[in-house]
């Protein structure tokens, strides 16, 4: 995704404004405001600065506005549930279902262990 695309998502999605307003804003027209969210004019860092000001951002922000991860914590309890949990954020449907079957696999894995154990007790 391009500067532009992240600069009108975050306007419309969080932000709520009207185009017209940030144009205005920069003392620009609409249509040359229009041109930097198109990605048809470049964004310089200074012009980058003073939207992310508008916006109430960071111009870092705004770079990495589609570039949120996936973060997954692993909680082992091995005293209690003796599972895994994991938490995931950001991810698509893909990841998803990766992260599913990294979860099936330790599950199984812990129960094989399981009755390793439980046979050698015995």
């Amino acid at each position: 995704m391009k500067v532009g695309e992240n600069i009108r998502e975050i306007r419309e999605k969080e932000k709520k404004i009207k185009k017209e307003e940030i144009a205005k804003a920069l003392g620009i027209s609409t249509k040359a405001y229009s041109n930097i969210e198109n990605n048809i004019t470049e964004i310089t860092r200074t012009r980058l600065e003073e939207i992310a000001e508008i916006l109430g951002c960071t111009p870092e922000y705004i770079l990495n506005y589609k570039e949120k991860g996936v973060y997954t914590n692993n909680f082992n309890n091995y005293e209690g549930n003796h599972g895994v949990n994991i938490m995931y954020q950001g991810a698509n449907a893909e990841q998803i279902q990766r992260l599913q079957k990294q979860l099936l696999t330790s599950e199984k894995q812990l129960m094989e262990l399981q009755d390793l154990l439980t046979h050698r007790k015995n």
